[in-house]
Parts: C-alpha cells; structure tokens; sequence
C-alpha cells in the first residue's frame, strides 16, 4: 500500500505529488533528449553549411532507404571526406617520407593525423610545427590528403598521394602524367579555388584576398542533391503520406526532383557533365557569382548557365574560346587529342556529347550506367561500384540495346570470331584512348577506327592498341578490305614498323602511357603475343614521366615470371637502371628460344636493333604533356 506523507493526505495532496511526479520525470526526459549544444565549426578548413534550398542527404534515408544504400556505397560520396583515422586509407602514424628536398612525418593524436616538415637529413630541431590533415580527395584509385595552413579555412596539398591498388605513397605530382621537373602542381588554395568545383556538393569558395578563402560545401563529397537538385521543398511536401504515395502509384515522379534517368538524353548528360566534363565559365561575373554563391545549375535544365561544357571543334562559344587560347595557348592540347577527342579522365561528357548516338536525344551516360542498382544488397554494391554500370553493360549489350542489326551477324560486322574480344562494340568503338588516375580509360566518344585517327593526330587506333605487333599498313589494308575505308599516306615505319613499338618509342608521354598500359591489357597479349613486350616495357620503366614508369611496371607484373617484380618507380635514375637490368637479365634467361618478327625491332636474342630504335627515339615527340585530372 503507498504510503502519502501528512502533509500531502488529502486526494488534492495525492493528485499533486503523481502531478509533480509526472512533471518531474518530463522535465529530465526533455533535459535527457535536448541535443548537446553544436560545437563550434572548425576553422582550419572548409566546413558543411546547408544552404538554401537544401536538405542534405540525411533526409532521403527515410523513404529512399535502398537508393541511399546505394549513394552511400558508392565512390561518389568519398570524393571528398573530412580526414579522420577511419577516412584516411592507409595508416600514418610513423609514417615517414622524403621528396624534392624535404623529409616528412606523420603522427596519430586523437582521431587526427598531423604532418611535420624539415629539410632533408636536417636534426630534430628543425622540423616545423605540425599541420593537421583535414581533408582527403578520392578513395577509389588515389586518395590525396590536404592540410591546413595559417590562412584559416585555405588548405594546401600534402605532397604524397596513396595509391590505393598497390598500397603505396608516392608523390602526387608523380601520379598525374607531368613533366618530371614539376615537382609541385597544386598550390596553397588550389582545392579551395578548384578541386572543390566539382568534389563537394554546392561548394562556395568564398575567394577573399590574396589566395586566402572562406570556403563553405552544402555537403562532402557528391550527395543525392547534386544529381537530383536541391531537396528541401520535396522533402517538406512528401512529409505528406497522401501525396507520397500518390506520386508512387501514378508513376509520373515528382516534379519537385529531378531524375536523371527520366530525363531526356541532352539533359540527363549535363547531370554528370555539370562535373564531368571539361568546362569553362561565361564569363567574369559567372566566376564571381560561382565563388559567392555555387552552382546555379539544377539537374534538368538544358544549360549549365554559369558555364559551358567545351568542345574545341563546336561552332558555340567562339569568344569565350578565343579567350582561352589566349590565356592558356595550351588549354586544349593537354586535354583533347587533335581532333577534339577528349584524352584526360573525368570528362567523359564531352564524348558522349560528341559521339553520333548522341544526336539521336536519347542517348545519355544513364543508357549504362546506373547510380542506384535495383538490389542494394552489399555483394552487388561491391560488385557496381567499380564502374557503376547497369547489370549486363559490360558487354555488346550496351550497344546491341539500340543497334540491333550488327547483332544478327556479328563476327560478319566485326570481321572477328564472335565472342572474341575483336568482335567486343566496346573495343572498336570505345578504346582505351584516354589516360589519368595510372591507367588507360575508355573513351566516351562512340567512334569507328580508323589509321587516319593515328597518322593525322596521334592517337591509337582501336585496331593497333589490339594488334600491338602489327605496322599501320596492315590496320589501313584491313580497314580498307572490310569497309571501304580509303588508306592514308603512311611513312616507311608505318608500313614496317610495328605500331606499338614505334608509339612507344616516338608518341608523347600521354600515348607512351597507353601503349605501356595495353601492353599489359589481356587482349592485346591475346592478339599481338606477349613473348616480344617485355623490352619495350623495360623502356617503358624509364621513362622520363614517373607515370609512363607505373604503368610500364604495372604491365610487367601481367607477364609470366613477373607478377612479384619489385621496383620503385618514383627512386632515383641509378635505382631503376639497376632494377630494369636486372629484370631484362631475367626475361632473357626464359626468351632464347623465340624467333621475333623483324617489324617488333628485337634480334634473336631479345635485344633491341639498336640503329632502328636510336632512329625512332631520335623522332620522339618531347613536347611537355600535362594530363592532370
């Protein structure tokens, strides 16, 4: 039985202790539930803050759990991180590092790494004050990490990179295709001012003066709004049940967000050409209002507004393309091969844009890839994340869903075995002409091959980055036998040499690279052998370009006896000297019993016709390539 002191007897006294009660236990239930009072922001670098319009990707969880599943999973919402020790990929703490004159370490405090610098072999005194790692670019292939600095929210690139396949540090000016005597490419600012563009969701740089910014991002890396537009207004009517589902059984969508994969195909393009894709603002006061406020462009809208996707042939914005040759006479060749095609990574709009299936409207980056698969199961997330595209689009799928005739017959169209890799849509269609992030990449401009492609611009045809062993001469004749295609003037190499030796040895750095990497490229060895490829990758592995050196290493592992070979692409000239002899000493001791075709330049006995290959190194294209994504 309760017992109710004197002073409380009455039942008025009763109801008013159970009333106390009852208040009491409200008041630490609400005390107990009041969220704890928002940290300051951080000031070292550029912090979240939603802006208008916006309701960050927190909000979409709720009633698109299974799309949010697949956002989540996705490379995408890693482009850009805050840096903690369960972001950074690789651990730092005792990690240590020398480059272009500076020894660095790195230490663990808290759940924050910090970096020292001093100069090289100086002592103990001279390390500088530690600047904290703050923000981290990529998860995928390189992650790269940035510090902050004296200026406030103003970061400044770590100058090592992690890449992430190999588990290695190497200088970041070393994972780009540079010139070998840049030893720095990002300055103080540059994420503020560029690489957060396209790497955050609705970022303001917030420029103030004399490279110093105030930079704000609506969100870290790319969120649902950046595809889908800003989300508070549907987020508030579909708060709405009767709506909500009134919208899902007509299954009309909702016109308070957009779908790139509704959308028509020059629309849906821009969704992903908003960021991938080579761009130039309009002019002046587009930067400004860019700096200030963001991007004003919103999914679904036919134009980029502040900005155009440029294309260096296209007839659409003369002036402002003048303008960029004036500024930067360079602009266009380190980004585009002669004819317009696009040869970095990261821009594949520009060839979707340019290829023919384009102009038909319904063509669009969406035909094959997809951000949301229908199983959000983690087996086929792992699976999708790689490339993101749809189930079966790695294959002639891809193209057979609009051109169905070739399908009919295919080794008849291809001239190839059907199910070979030379009767792959894909590797006649979509070669392997692009380079960044280490490797070769598809192109993006549907396009047929061609010999004039290489003789006039340079760029591998998809026949030769196949038929490696073959000489120009013999792609021309084929091309001419099976479609009528009239064969270009040829010099005496293009009829004699083999074409990936003769790239290899005179091609710029950009097309040295592609040809490095195909020679590691399954079917390529498949078509061209693989008894012949090792010298010109020992070449490869000194070259000039710290990147031509990786992918010349990285195909060399694919060859038999090689797949454990060490070697340190970023060491000095002495280290990898030694290294390439005694990988060449190797292959010779397995290589005396091949006979090699005179047009791949290799004597009996694996070594090169040195006269012949001084003469095309003589002809090598020396020009600075500068192929930074």
């Amino acid at each position: 039985m309760l017992r109710i002191p004197r002073r409380f007897g009455s039942a008025r006294g009763a109801r008013a202790v159970v009333a106390l009660a009852f208040a009491a236990a409200g008041s630490l239930a609400l005390w107990a539930q009041r969220p704890e009072p928002s940290p300051l922001p951080p000031l070292n670098r550029p912090v979240r803050e939603r802006g208008a319009e916006f309701a960050a990707s927190e909000s979409c969880r709720s009633c698109h759990p299974g799309n949010y599943a697949s956002w989540h999973a996705s490379f995408h919402r890693t482009m850009t991180q805050v840096a903690e020790v369960d972001t950074v990929l690789a651990p730092m703490d005792g990690l240590r590092l020398s480059f272009d004159g500076f020894d660095y370490a790195a230490e663990l405090r808290g759940r924050a790494y910090f970096v020292r610098r001093r100069p090289a072999g100086a002592g103990e005194s001279a390390w500088e004050p530690a600047c904290e790692v703050v923000l981290l670019t990529g998860s995928h292939h390189l992650q790269i990490l940035w510090l902050e600095t004296p200026d406030g929210r103003t970061l400044v690139q770590f100058p090592f990179a992690y890449i992430v396949a190999e588990k290695l540090w190497a200088p970041v000016t070393q994972t780009f295709l540079l010139p070998p005597e840049y030893k720095t490419f990002y300055a103080e600012g540059e994420w503020n001012g560029a690489c957060m563009d396209c790497h955050v969701t609705q970022g303001r740089s917030r420029f103030i003066k004399d490279n110093r910014f105030d930079s704000l991002v609506t969100e870290f890396g790319i969120s649902c709004e950046a595809c889908h537009g800003p989300a508070e207004e549907h987020a508030r009517l579909n708060r709405n049940p009767l709506r909500r589902y009134a919208r899902h059984f007509a299954g009309t969508g909702d016109e308070t967000a957009a779908n790139p994969a509704r959308l028509d195909g020059p629309a849906s393009t821009l969704a992903c050409g908003q960021c991938h894709s080579v761009w130039a603002f309009s002019d002046m006061d587009a930067k400004i209002d860019w700096n200030r406020h963001g991007v004003r462009f919103r999914p679904g809208e036919a134009e980029l507004g502040q900005r155009f996707i440029v294309q260096p042939g296209g007839a659409d914005h003369a002036e402002q393309k003048r303008m960029i040759r004036d500024n930067n006479p360079h602009f266009f060749e380190d980004r585009f091969w002669g004819d317009g095609m696009i040869r970095v990574t990261g821009r594949e709009a520009n060839g979707v844009q340019a290829s023919p299936c384009f102009k038909g409207g319904e063509f669009s980056c969406v035909s094959c890839h997809e951000m949301h698969p229908a199983s959000p199961r983690p087996e086929t997330l792992a699976a999708w994340r790689n490339d993101q595209l749809k189930s079966g689009m790695a294959s002639d799928r891809a193209c057979l869903q609009c051109h169905a005739k070739p399908g009919e017959n295919v080794a008849a169209h291809t001239h190839h075995a059907a199910g070979s890799p030379g009767s792959a849509c894909y590797n006649c269609h979509m070669p392997h002409t692009t380079f960044g992030l280490l490797s070769a990449i598809r192109s993006h401009q549907v396009s047929s091959p061609t010999a004039r492609e290489s003789t006039e611009h340079g760029r591998p045809n998809a026949c030769n980055l196949c038929h490696l062993d073959q000489p120009l001469a013999w792609t021309a004749e084929k091309l001419e036998a099976w479609y009528g295609q009239k064969p270009p003037a040829l010099s005496a190499d293009d009829r004699t040499v083999a074409a990936g030796a003769q790239w290899l040895l005179t091609g710029d750095a950009g097309q040295r690279a592609l040809i490095a990497w195909s020679m590691g490229w399954a079917p390529a060895q498949q078509a061209a052998g693989r008894d012949w490829l090792a010298p010109y990758l020992f070449t490869a592995m000194r070259d000039p370009y710290a990147a031509v050196r990786f992918v010349g290493w990285r195909s060399l592992r694919s060859l038999p006896g090689f797949a454990d070979f060490k070697f340190t692409y970023t060491a000095d000239e002495a280290e990898i000297r030694a290294a390439v002899d005694r990988a060449f000493a190797q292959w010779r001791g397995t290589s005396s019993a091949v006979t090699f075709p005179r047009r791949t330049l290799l004597e009996h006995d694996g070594r090169f016709i040195l006269e012949e290959v001084r003469r095309l190194l003589a002809r090598r294209d020396q020009r600075q390539v500068f192929l930074a994504e």
